[in-house]
């Protein structure tokens, strides 16, 4: 898989120099008024698209008057569905049409082999980028906008990338995470997410039990545990039997989500995409962290959140095979997490 991956990096990025240099021949000056149409590849899960979406933005920004498309995962789409940054969406590859700039954040081969014939001006890509970040990765949003980076010194050379996030709920999904929040009967809350993809990057379902506790004891405050129909069991097991615990299935939009999380006090979870969106929520966050990459993913839009990651020699790994006796994201005591919400509360 990795390889795979990196061939196509490698790829994309020699793509994107033969296509530009010859694109540029014919092109002439450039004229950011005269690009009419942008697509964005994004085909990725909830937390990478939630550290992406700052690029709409600047897209915006640099081509006022085009018609900017997302290609992206339908069940990912809810995130970014009411960016004003945004015209239009496709769901797959078919769809593909013909456009003025192509912005690769992360593609597979048949849109490699798709931008070759459809791309008009400029193409951009994530190999690129990541060949230069090789060995020392910055966080996610950063690689993003450095994407994108080449396209703002060509067609505005004055003007400075804008890192700043934004998500867009809509009024009626507001109103939703209002009502979910009245029908679980709480008051003040905390947000906790104890599932992840990876079994390596869950925290153990009875240390977030006892967390649920230290924080109904010492705050007052119910936990709300959001995840998935597949990760009922998880929710359950944290839940074990506590009153002052509530399930949230999240059926609903991702915005919806997002605004459950942004009325809490704190967000508690493993590295996953519920904790970017709790990231851009503004409210303090902690973040567990196991096997994976040191900065890429850390909650950063905050300065009071926290993230504990116990870095073992073999990080980073492929998250699937562990050669530790004990797992590095069950290295994480309790003690730190107890630590890091007495020290996050008591500033607020």
């Amino acid at each position: 898989m990795v390889r795979y991956e990196k061939l196509l990096y490698g790829l994309n990025m020699a793509l994107s120099v033969c296509l530009n240099f010859l694109l540029g021949i014919f092109s002439g000056k450039p004229n950011a008024e005269k690009v009419k149409s942008v697509v964005c590849v994004k085909l990725d899960e909830i937390g990478d698209m939630a550290a992406s979406v700052s690029v709409f933005q600047n897209l915006r920004d640099i081509f006022p008057n085009a018609k900017i498309t997302v290609l992206c995962k339908p069940f990912v789409q809810s995130l970014i569905q009411n960016d004003p940054n945004i015209d239009g969406f496709i769901k797959n590859e078919n769809e593909l049409s013909t456009y003025d700039v192509w912005v690769e954040l992360r593609g597979n081969w048949r849109t490699f082999f798709a931008s070759i014939f459809k791309t008009k001006k400029m193409r951009v890509d994530r190999g690129a980028v990541r060949f230069k970040q090789r060995g020392n990765q910055p966080h996610e949003t950063i690689t993003n906008l450095r994407i994108i980076e080449p396209i703002l010194l060509k067609y505005a050379p004055d003007m400075n990338l804008n890192g700043a996030s934004k998500l867009y709920p809509s009024a009626g999904e507001i109103e939703l995470a209002k009502a979910w929040i009245q029908s679980l009967y709480v008051q003040k809350y905390v947000v906790i997410h104890p599932a992840a993809r990876r079994v390596l990057r869950q925290w153990p379902s009875e240390r977030f039990a006892i967390i649920a506790k230290h924080l109904w004891e010492k705050y007052a405050f119910n936990t709300i545990l959001v995840g998935t129909k597949d990760e009922i069991d998880i929710l359950e097991n944290v839940k074990s039997g506590q009153d002052f615990v509530k399930i949230w299935i999240a059926n609903d939009s991702l915005l919806t989500l997002y605004k459950v999380i942004q009325g809490a006090e704190l967000f508690i979870g493993n590295e996953s995409g519920p904790l970017q969106i709790a990231d851009l929520s503004g409210i303090p966050v902690i973040g567990l962290f196991g096997p994976g990459v040191k900065n890429v993913f850390y909650p950063q839009r905050n300065s009071k959140s926290k993230v504990i990651h116990s870095l073992l020699k073999c990080n980073p790994c492929d998250q699937i095979n562990c050669t530790q006796s004990v797992p590095c994201i069950d290295r994480i005591q309790l003690f730190e997490v107890t630590e890091a919400i007495d020290g996050l509360l008591s500033s607020k």
